[in-house]
């Protein structure tokens, strides 16, 4: 009889055992645009993709997830000190100290293209299809794949503070063209759905780079545990359901 009252109560330590696994904390970025990162009023994480993903992430690693929103100089001081488990969307070439974090495998891909008006002529298969015409970016970034065309002065480079203004400059015809992340660009015709319909998105992919979280040298997970729940998401097709309900539908 004694064994058969043990068993339950067994069981009950196992659970809670499992229960008290250290939630998974997640640093994100205030400087990461919509739909990555969302913040209501009180600069709290609302529905994006970096709490989609970070919940995921967790409950893959049988826990629970715990955001804090830091200002872009914060992110690096915040993993190195172990502030933080974890930042996502990052990547080793983004960080001055890559080199004194763990990072994980990749996660999902950062994907730049052209979007233009609907009204535009010509397809985008490349950067020899962007000869002759004044292409709107974001003021400070590097953009490879497109730098030889503003040297040898075939395109324009028209720098804006933010994707909004160069959109806007789009439909005003003060531009031919916007290279901005296809994430980005989504969310943005998503909030201005009227706005979108005159756009259309180019074939060429510009670059592609993968994310990967960084992980804090105190992290209380692993780059082994935390890839091991990365390749989980992956195998359910999480992370790709995830993805897809932030990208551009057209049609």
């Amino acid at each position: 009889m004694s064994a058969l009252f043990c068993r339950p109560g067994w069981l009950l330590l196992a659970a809670s055992t499992a229960q008290a696994a250290p939630p998974l904390h997640i640093g994100v970025a205030e400087s990461d645009a919509a739909p990555i990162v969302v913040l209501n009023a009180q600069r709290q994480l609302e529905s994006s993709l970096s709490k989609d993903l970070g919940l995921a992430l967790a409950q893959a690693l049988g826990s629970n997830a715990r955001f804090s929103v830091l200002s872009r100089n914060r992110i690096e001081p915040a993993l190195e000190q172990s502030m933080v488990d974890v930042v996502c969307n990052a990547n080793p070439a983004w960080f001055g100290n890559a080199a004194r974090l763990g990072w994980t495998q990749d996660f999902y891909p950062q994907i730049e293209r052209v979007v233009t008006l609907t009204s535009h002529l010509r397809s985008v298969h490349g950067s020899q299809d962007l000869t002759a015409q004044r292409v709107g970016v974001i003021r400070g970034y590097h953009y490879p794949a497109l730098v030889r065309l503003w040297q040898n002065n075939s395109a324009t480079r028209v720098d804006h503070p933010q994707l909004d203004s160069g959109l806007k400059a789009l439909q005003m015809g003060m531009i031919d063209a916007v290279v901005s992340s296809e994430l980005e660009l989504a969310a943005w015709v998503k909030r201005n759905p009227q706005a979108g319909q005159q756009l259309r998105m180019q074939p060429w992919v510009v670059s592609m780079m993968q994310t990967r979280c960084a992980v804090a040298p105190a992290s209380r997970y692993s780059v082994a545990q935390l890839n091991q729940a990365i390749t989980l998401l992956e195998k359910q097709g999480k992370t790709k359901r995830i993805l897809q309900s932030y990208r551009w539908k057209t049609g």
